[in-house]
């Protein structure tokens, strides 16, 4: 509890201190403050030292509904010790198969609105997933529930550790419809494991490796915010100063239209501009790139107001971050934040042709979704690239911190809320009880990234269609702790 609480002083502080500019504003939220193989069975992990985690999923579309599933109700039998290759220390593994159902993919790409609502926290023991057994010699579970094979017998030698997690999540996420999966997991700012399974390219069998880039789609957001931030913090830009007219001018515009004019980072980040879905213009062919989809925004005029989650807001944003700072997106967000924390490889993907160490999503001929994104959601990353950006948000954390304390209080905070009160921030969304991190889905992707408050972040990344909604990524990892030995009690 020591990090909750810290952090809590830390909100009070925050929330003395904030002005009622935004204290009319309503909180889109859905309650108040309380608070990772291929068809052939291909993984390969990499384990280091880590500590312990509890908490339980759901899912939720417009009316969050939540869910609590336990290991053992969906238990088949598990790949070969064979079946998994490693990179250093590796893990055994566990049984499982998730019995959750395929929604669809989303054709029309990012149209799932994010969720502001989990499922029941589990805790972790820190110090038994930092040190498990089968890593390093002590500590884990010393008598997990055993898994049963496929004609009910109890398997002899049950799998726990990293080893549990990875075996749980492979028998997941490597499914039909499902090509590639991909975690990571740090406890206080150490990436302690990573893992990835199936395949790179379905057509060439390649085996999917914990380096390789997979589409994070909105995950791309929270990085805009955070540059964003950045530069409010270095006093390139106010973050509510107005930069309609600029972004206008920046895309080939003579100016904003209306209201668009008035349009600021704040605005943007917390899509409260008043911009609509424009999800023909991003997903139908509606815009060649980005900047074409920035002008169709501007021309068209935005309205202020509430709460509308729309991909126009970080398009503009990002078009917006090159106008103020003659960097391009991309050489801004590298300035500001992956270069300082060691990251790279990193890019703005297209929608076809992947590179080297980059998955291979399925998609449908003749989109572009990707171009027309850009500061929206088309970032490809690493799971462990994506724990390290939310670590560098941990304020009781080491390591390289882009931003302050202040800056980070005012992106986990709902606009008009307090800090822990469920709803979306500055390009971060808050789900209550300290615990913040964002999702992505698009054609054949599934992200999520995860800071569960209590010094463990975790993230999974998915080439397939598989969970339906890309929430239920957390009631997944819950399990995988489950299955790993790692919940506390």
């Amino acid at each position: 509890m020591e990090r909750r609480i810290s952090m809590a002083l830390v909100a009070a502080l925050f929330v003395a201190s904030c002005s009622a500019a935004n204290a009319d504003d309503a909180v889109p939220s859905t309650g108040s403050a309380d608070p990772v193989t291929s068809t052939t069975n291909q993984t390969a992990a990499t384990t280091e030292p880590s500590t312990s985690v509890a908490r339980t999923a759901s899912e939720s579309g417009d009316e969050p509904e939540s869910t609590t599933t336990s290991v053992d109700a969906r238990v088949t039998s598990p790949p070969t010790d064979s079946d998994i290759a490693t990179e250093t220390d590796t893990a055994t593994e566990t049984d499982t198969v998730e019995a959750d159902t395929v929604e669809g993919d989303p054709l029309d790409g990012d149209t799932e609105d994010p969720s502001f609502e989990l499922g029941p926290d589990v805790v972790l023991d820190v110090d038994v997933a930092r040190f498990p057994e089968d890593d390093a010699g002590i500590g884990g579970a010393s008598d997990p529930q055993r898994p049963t094979d496929s004609i009910g017998q109890t398997d002899a030698q049950p799998v726990t550790g990293w080893a549990g997690v990875d075996r749980y999540l492979q028998s997941v996420l490597v499914r039909p419809g499902n090509t590639a999966a991909s975690v990571a997991v740090s406890i206080d700012g150490d990436v302690v494991h990573r893992a990835a399974f199936g395949m790179r390219d379905a057509a060439t069998g390649d085996a999917a490796q914990p380096q390789d880039r997979f589409r994070i789609a909105s995950i791309s957001k929270p990085i805009t915010a955070i540059t964003v931030m950045a530069l409010v913090e270095d006093g390139v830009i106010g973050l509510d100063d107005p930069i309609g007219d600029v972004v206008a001018r920046h895309v080939g515009l003579g100016a904003a239209n209306g209201a668009s004019a008035q349009l600021t980072f704040r605005q943007l980040l917390t899509h409260r501009s008043g911009f609509g879905k424009y999800d023909g213009t991003f997903f139908r062919g509606g815009a060649a790139d980005c900047i074409d989809a920035a002008r169709t925004g501007l021309t068209s005029g935005s309205g202020g107001g509430g709460y509308t989650y729309s991909n126009m807001n970080f398009c503009v944003a990002g078009q917006a971050i090159e106008a103020v700072t003659g960097l391009t997106y991309e050489q801004a967000v590298y300035r500001y934040l992956l270069t300082p924390l060691g990251i790279s490889g990193m890019r703005l993907a297209p929608t076809v042709d992947p590179g080297p160490d980059e998955v291979q999503h399925v998609t449908t001929p003749g989109r572009n979704y990707m171009e027309t994104l850009g500061a929206a959601g088309a970032w490809i990353a690493t799971p462990s690239d994506l724990v390290t950006i939310f670590d560098s948000l941990d304020v009781d954390s080491g390591g390289f911190k882009p931003l302050s304390v202040e800056a980070v209080l005012q992106m986990l905070t709902p606009p008009g809320g307090a800090l822990g009160q469920r709803g979306y921030g500055l390009g971060v969304i808050s789900y209550g009880d300290n615990r913040y991190g964002h999702t992505g889905t698009i054609e054949s992707t599934h992200a999520m990234v995860l800071n569960r408050g209590d010094g463990v972040i975790w993230s999974i990344t998915v080439a397939g269609q598989f969970p339906g909604k890309s929430t239920s990524l957390e009631r997944i990892m819950n399990d995988a702790f489950v299955a790993g030995g790692f919940v506390a009690g």
